[in-house]
């Protein structure tokens, strides 16, 4: 959108269809409560695209990775740095959801009202036979995540064994030109973002009135507690251990990184910040940062687990469905994996968002609402996500000195 000249920001729009959204739900609620299915249509958009999304992102990333065999010891304690913190932190955001219980402060009345799919009382046996698809076809059809999830790794890694090098190039190229047009399309859907969200708050508003507010709020809240926790726990336990440093201190020293993640919302363009930061407060070489941030940029996404681990107990407590553990292990399991692909997809995190709690059978209209308030938590999501990818360069890049000081000795 142009006026006067000017470009206005789809952030910027889609907080002017949030609020006028909310004031026309407020002032002619029936009237959007009719018109909602406008929203509706929006959001069943990005559900079309969500089994395509997850089999290109995935077999993208895998596919990216040939060259992982010859890494040496900067990839491997980087990549499992970053496999650990993204499952610890879908653990803190679980944990502390189930001490906050936001969802029991939600005003969702309609959605509360809804039954939730799927069997709670299935077995650890039956959870991971369940991973495995018997018609790869019939699974794409159903929109079964978690399998499409599996049949997605399982082709990236067959690409990568591919020997007729030709035959393997063939495929890397169909998988990237459709990744591409999957990053085309899913731009398309966001461009009409402020519509569908601006029908969605006055749906929102003419049904449940000024107290969504309130579920917001203490949604959001909920969230930047467990961004906080995920700091100073998980990274600043790793910087105490591993490197040997004051957790205050990293805060102080890495201002400059997270007080630009917090106004631009965006991990790829503060990788030359993240990188100035790393190498000016904390010594890190350029030939480490320069692999292990823009790595991180793509795989590690701390911030977005530590929201769908609280979006979906939220959702859960509000509805009054107790997640049972085969359904945590599910939302670690999918969180984590979600987490690496898509990386640069523009309004991937609602997209992601919403695969994490459709795949645990939970009703994804929420999301919907949520979308409108996304800047809020996306602030956290990007700030808690570069401050992890500097961690873990200064971590690796402390290690690695030491390594090769050993070396000349």
């Amino acid at each position: 959108m142009v006026i006067n000249g000017k470009k206005i920001s789809l952030t910027t729009q889609i907080f002017t269809a949030m609020i006028l959204g909310s004031i026309a739900g407020l002032l002619a609620g029936k009237t959007m409560v009719q018109l909602g299915f406008i929203g509706d249509i929006w959001l069943n958009c990005i559900k079309m695209i969500v089994v395509p999304m997850v089999i290109c992102t995935i077999v993208t990333g895998i596919i990216s990775q040939d060259s992982l065999t010859s890494l040496k010891r900067v990839s491997a304690r980087i990549i499992a740095y970053y496999v650990i913190t993204t499952i610890l932190a879908c653990i803190v955001g679980l944990t502390v959801a189930s001490i906050l219980q936001p969802g029991h402060y939600a005003n969702f009345a309609g959605l509360a009202a809804k039954k939730v799919t799927g069997d709670i009382n299935v077995t650890f046996a039956g959870f991971l036979k369940g991973l495995f698809s018997t018609n790869m076809v019939a699974t794409f059809a159903k929109g079964n995540i978690v399998q499409t999830l599996v049949i997605s790794i399982l082709l990236g890694v067959a690409i990568l064994k591919i020997k007729n090098p030709d035959h393997k190039e063939t495929m890397k190229h169909f998988f990237e030109a459709a990744n591409s047009m999957i990053f085309s399309l899913i731009g398309m859907i966001m461009e009409v973002s402020p519509i569908g969200i601006f029908f969605l708050m006055g749906s929102s508003f003419g049904k449940y009135g000024a107290g969504i507010f309130t579920s917001m709020a203490v949604l959001v809240g909920t969230y930047y507690a467990a961004c906080l926790a995920h700091v100073l726990v998980v990274y600043g336990g790793f910087l105490m251990i591993f490197a040997h440093m004051n957790p205050f201190r990293f805060i102080k020293d890495s201002a400059e990184l997270w007080i630009y993640t917090i106004s631009t919302c965006s991990s790829i363009a503060s990788i030359p910040i993240n990188m100035k930061v790393a190498k000016e407060k904390f010594g890190i070489p350029d030939r480490i940062s320069g692999f292990t941030i823009p790595l991180g940029s793509q795989m590690n996404t701390d911030g977005s687990v530590l929201l769908y681990a609280c979006v979906i107990l939220f959702i859960s407590q509000m509805i009054g469905h107790p997640m049972s553990l085969p359904q945590l292990i599910n939302t670690i399991f999918i969180s984590t994996i979600m987490s690496m692909g898509g990386g640069g997809i523009p309004g991937s995190g609602i997209v992601k968002l919403m695969v994490v709690v459709q795949a645990v059978g939970l009703p994804i209209e929420v999301v919907g609402v949520i979308a409108a308030f996304y800047r809020l938590f996306d602030m956290g999501t990007t700030t808690n996500n570069c401050v992890g990818d500097l961690v873990g360069t200064i971590i690796v890049g402390k290690a690695e000195m030491k390594a090769e000081a050993k070396e000349i000795a």
